[in-house]
């Protein structure tokens, strides 16, 4: 049931040098941290109580400066992952409406990277309430889709091959059900597991749109209710605006899940949009938002 990357070699290199060529790039490009991931050391006293990132995933040209301000914070914290849990938004529209990858790898260039069985089993055992029907453990939802391939990269350059993986595909991801049980989940699974490093990725874009100054109104005001923790009322801009955030459903997730531990800090690292990052910025371009997001909160028994 292993999966292969079909991104490799577009949204990003296809070789395992090219690879590690173009992260160390973007790490120190004009949008990104500056300064090579490579130097980025691990802090010898932790105190970002970090739950989770919320990262963007389009090709690396273009989100992935970005990404890097997500990553030098995990890269920070943790001197190692035991499990990291993915959730990415259904693009392609095939499989389950909440689709976790059931086992195997999953393969690219770096090499490959093992599910998490003892998360999946917990998975197939948790009560997910009124989602319980909507819930598959299948690969066939994330054959087609980037959003979660797109983020483990990142995670191999400093990690290797030496954590595992929970890749959860969201088709249905409404708010408040869908964010609500699956919220439930990951913090039950953290604090059965509270000897472990686990970190929560939720991946996503923010705006598209054919009009820049659009996309930078409605990610702005976005990104204050998300920093202010006011799900519903980002919920309900969303919907009024008809707001393009592909992944505001992972989003909504992994802030969930930090409001549900407590004393949840949400902190926006860095924003920026397409038409910033490799020009042609006009008032009408076709322009998509990206933004780094750091989610803190008081992990553990409460």
């Amino acid at each position: 049931m292993d999966r292969i990357s079909k991104h490799a070699g577009s949204w990003y290199a296809g070789s395992a040098q090219g690879l590690k060529e173009q992260i160390e790039k973007l790490f120190s490009s004009k949008w990104g941290v500056g300064e090579s991931p490579a130097n980025i050391k691990t802090a010898e006293t932790k105190l970002a109580n970090i739950l989770g990132v919320v990262s963007p995933h389009a090709g690396y040209i273009y989100s992935g400066p970005i990404a890097s301000h997500g990553y030098a914070n995990v890269y920070k914290e943790f001197d190692h992952l035991d499990t990291v849990i993915i959730l990415g938004p259904n693009h392609s529209g095939i499989g389950s409406p909440i689709s976790f990858y059931p086992g195997g790898k999953w393969h690219n260039p770096f090499g490959e990277v093992k599910i998490d069985k003892e998360a999946i089993e917990f998975a197939q055992s948790f009560d997910f309430g009124s989602i319980q029907d909507r819930i598959g453990f299948e690969k066939y939802a994330h054959s087609q889709e980037h959003s979660i391939d797109i983020q483990l990269p990142f995670l191999q350059y400093r990690y290797g091959n030496n954590f595992q993986i929970v890749p959860i595909c969201l088709m249905d991801q409404s708010y408040p059900t869908t964010v609500k049980y699956l919220a439930n989940f990951i913090k039950d699974y953290i604090q059965e597991q509270l000897s472990k490093e686990i970190l929560v990725i939720a991946s996503s874009d923010l705006s598209h749109e054919s009009n820049y100054d659009l996309v930078i109104k409605n990610d702005k005001k976005m990104l204050e209710l998300l920093e202010s923790c006011k799900l519903e009322a980002a919920n309900s801009f969303r919907k009024q605006v008809q707001m393009t955030m592909c992944g505001y459903g992972p989003v909504f997730t992994l802030i969930q899940t930090a409001i549900d531990f407590g004393s949840p800090k949400i902190t926006v690292l860095k924003y920026a949009n397409s038409s910033d990052i490799v020009g042609g910025r006009s008032s009408g371009s076709y322009t998509v938002g990206y933004s780094s997001v750091l989610v803190q909160c008081k992990k553990g028994m409460n």
